[in-house]
């Protein structure tokens, strides 16, 4: 099936973000539907337009005037016209799964709110303004969440809200980052990635919520202030930013606008020409094994990029930098990541953020938190 962009992370759709799709262009159409077309296409007998133009992507449903409808914290189970996109979505996705929403009186919701209440007062302020609601559902289908932009009037990228799964997040910290780890490499018995966000005394739900939350509210970020192609930019808006072009070349004209498949390539892609093959959720049916993961590490260490996930997409780079940034810099909180083997333990990545790899990336992800926490 040809690839919209309305789905550029969502096919795997774990943490996973997806682009409005007025904003995108499709490349090709195949076995079209009648009156089908690119801009249009249909999946399962969904249109992409019935998500593009639902009224949850706009900024009227989720304000009157400058006021949210939603009040207080925001957080809390889906309203029924989400829960109308999110099983078209599933439909147009081919997931079989039927969203309802969660308990309104429950230790989930809780959890969430607590992990809110813990971010830096710079990140709590982005989120008031530009983080529209955050819905708890059951039985979401294909992963633990995800980000959508919600457009504003005049079509540009206004914020978003974020849809996380009661029955998916039932991890601490630090087994659920490295479950998220292990995903992109074949499963084995006799080894396993041990990732440590978390000390001991805080390896909970609530901060696996909290890193999840993190990772998403960048995406928010990147979406408003254009960092990346999240939000609709081309090459002409991202350029002036600075992060894009750290770890990223320019593709064609004709792709500014990225979908899967198009010809988006890292600067670090001579020396693992086949880092696109890279998918995080995909288990056993990942191009890599145990074997390639220290190659995949040395690798990594050569790049800005602050953790593996950042180097499968511009998108996800720019999440994973703003987590991980305000995580171990503004946080002061740990990050390692080991490889577990026939009783031994190696060593594949710590924080980048004191080393001169992530230099020129640490400064620009200043300036844009920065930059970002005063848009009004």
């Amino acid at each position: 099936m040809c690839p919209s962009c309305y789905s550029i992370c969502k096919m795997k759709r774990l943490l996973t973000i997806i682009t409005a799709g007025f904003l995108c262009q499709v490349s090709c159409i195949q076995n079209a539907w009648p009156g089908e077309t690119e801009d249009d296409p249909v999946r399962n007998g969904i249109r992409l337009s019935q998500l593009s133009s639902h009224p949850v992507r706009s900024i009227a449903y989720w304000r009157q005037g400058d006021q949210f409808k939603v009040q207080k914290t925001r957080i809390g189970p889906a309203p029924p016209e989400l829960i109308e996109f999110m099983r078209l979505d599933n439909t147009f996705q081919g997931y079989s799964e039927r969203p309802v929403p969660a308990p309104r009186d429950s230790e989930f919701l809780r959890d969430v709110e607590t992990a809110m209440a813990s971010l830096p007062r710079a990140v709590r302020r982005i989120a008031e303004r530009r983080l529209f609601y955050i819905a708890l559902v059951r039985d979401l289908g294909g992963g633990t969440g995800y980000m959508d932009v919600v457009a504003g009037s005049d079509g540009s990228a206004a914020g978003g809200f974020i849809i996380l799964d009661e029955g998916a997040l039932d991890r601490n910290a630090n087994a659920w980052a490295s479950w998220r780890e292990g995903s992109a490499f074949q499963p084995g018995a006799d080894w396993s990635i041990e990732v440590r966000i978390e000390a001991p005394a805080n390896d909970n739900r609530v901060n696996a919520i909290r890193y999840i939350l993190l990772h998403e509210i960048g995406h928010v970020v990147d979406a408003v202030i254009g960092a990346t192609q999240i939000g609709g930019g081309n090459t002409q808006n991202i350029a002036g930013n600075g992060f894009y072009d750290l770890s990223w070349t320019y593709p064609p004209p004709s792709q500014e606008i990225v979908v899967p498949g198009d010809t988006l390539r890292s600067r670090f892609d001579s020396a693992w020409p086949d880092r696109e093959l890279l998918a995080f959720y995909s288990f056993n049916e990942s191009r890599y094994d145990v074997a390639d993961i220290q190659p995949v590490y040395q690798w990594l260490r050569g790049t800005n990029f602050p953790t593996l996930y950042a180097a499968t997409s511009s998108a996800d780079d720019f999440a994973e930098s703003f987590v991980n940034y305000v995580h171990v810099v503004l946080d002061k909180r740990p990050f390692e990541i080991r490889l577990r083997q026939g009783g031994q333990s190696e060593f594949l990545l710590s924080s980048c953020w004191e080393s001169p790899r992530c230099a020129d990336k640490k400064a620009t992800m200043k300036r844009l938190l920065l930059r970002a926490e005063v848009l009004q």
